[in-house]
């Protein structure tokens, strides 16, 4: 079991104010598989997601990824484990504007605790190479997305997280992106958590959890697994 969620519970606010995002939360995800996590807004998947990352920390239950147990690490423990163990992909693209495509890719080789992935390699396997030299304002969303996901993947991390990533992103260019995630995790078996509102996506996932009210109401191995070319966006 690569990622084990246990009873995990976060709240904000006090009193009568007090707001559960997380209410004993679990599930559980292996090694070199696609999970999407699903729900609506305000389920709290943004909040689960930010705790596996090591983002913020939960007020009690417990949160293994790869054989360590992070939930008692200290701030620094955080950062130290957030530079090595993950890569995070967002809604928006977070690219730098200054920088072409291989450049915003190699500013993680250079942080990168473990060996980096060759970024000419990267971008030839994942076809990123006709447009390396270009600037993002050159790009089209789904190409822009798909340099921030080779970015968070240079470092060669364990687990990628990808919160609402074809969120900004019309269908022709959301396929685009899950095809390239999906091409990410078949090349470099890396573990990938899709947090999304978006019922179609399950479709490539081998694991579906879904979050309700700050619950985990199920978690079902998706046993009729489809490419992306199938699903409809």
């Amino acid at each position: 079991m690569f990622i084990e969620v246990k009873d995990a519970v976060k709240q904000y606010g006090s009193d009568d104010a007090v707001v559960k995002a997380l209410d004993k939360a679990s599930f559980s995800l292996d090694k070199g598989e696609v999970g999407v996590i699903l729900g609506a807004s305000g389920s709290g998947k943004s909040t689960l997601m930010n705790m596996i990352g090591g983002i913020d920390t939960l007020d009690s239950g417990s949160i293994t990824v790869d054989g360590v147990e992070i939930s008692g690490y200290s701030k620094k423990k955080l950062v130290e484990y957030r530079r090595e163990k993950i890569g995070f992909v967002f809604q928006f693209y977070n690219l730098i504007p200054s920088l072409t495509a291989r450049e915003n890719i190699e500013t993680t080789v250079d942080i990168a605790v473990n060996t980096p992935i060759d970024v000419k390699e990267l971008m030839e396997k994942l076809d990123i190479t006709p447009f390396a030299n270009r600037y993002p304002n050159q790009l089209s969303g789904g190409q822009q997305q798909r340099v921030a996901i080779a970015r968070a993947i240079a470092k060669n991390p364990a687990l990628l997280l990808c919160d609402e990533l074809t969120g900004a992103l019309d269908s022709k260019s959301a396929a685009e992106v899950l095809d390239f995630i999906e091409k990410v995790n078949q090349t470099y078996h890396t573990t990938i958590l899709i947090i999304t509102h978006n019922e179609a996506i399950k479709g490539i996932a081998d694991k579906v959890i879904r979050v309700k009210d700050g619950k985990v109401i199920s978690q079902e191995t998706n046993t009729h697994k489809v490419s992306v070319a199938e699903l409809e966006l």
